[in-house]
């Protein structure tokens, strides 16, 4: 009986030695946060949308996005929206950091992703799936809700 015991106490102090290990593991997954991805319905024949989102980091070190994936979209790019003269220009964005401690906010009107080249029509209700994979070998997922086209003036004020 007594060898069990010392058996078992070796067991869990093992078990406690690994277990700060996986749950850091999950920490720093967990350090970049997606939330309220959204984009609006498309009519029939649309080929691209932007998508919207919140990024929000509480690590103490910048994020890295290293590319976005879809099974909607063979090809997805952030963009910004820059005013030059009175003309609106959409201008690709190449490297996406979320500073540390910060927020990325993804909005129309702004920052957004391009999603090109869609394989279906959203309509509103629907939603699908989409991942962010980070520099560091990590990877989000989000699911992005369709909103109705009449809801996106109301975004844009």
């Amino acid at each position: 009986m007594l060898t069990l015991n010392i058996k078992f106490k070796y067991f869990l102090l093992i078990f406690l030695l690994i277990l700060p290990f996986e749950t850091s593991n999950s920490k720093e997954k967990s350090n970049l946060v997606v939330h309220g991805s959204y984009t609006f319905e498309t009519y029939e024949g649309q080929k691209n949308i932007a998508v919207y989102m919140s990024f929000f980091n509480n690590s103490d070190k910048n994020i890295e996005i290293k590319s976005f994936y879809s099974k909607l979209s063979p090809r997805i790019e952030m963009h910004d929206i820059k005013i030059t003269d009175d003309v609106v220009k959409m201008v690709m964005i190449e490297d996406v950091v979320v500073k540390k401690k910060s927020e990325l906010f993804l909005q129309p009107g702004g920052k957004h992703l391009m999603l090109f080249e869609i394989t279906k029509k959203l309509n509103d209700g629907d939603s699908f799936d989409l991942q962010v994979n980070l520099k560091n070998g990590n990877e989000l997922n989000t699911k992005v809700m369709v909103l109705n086209k009449e809801l996106k003036s109301n975004f844009l004020k």
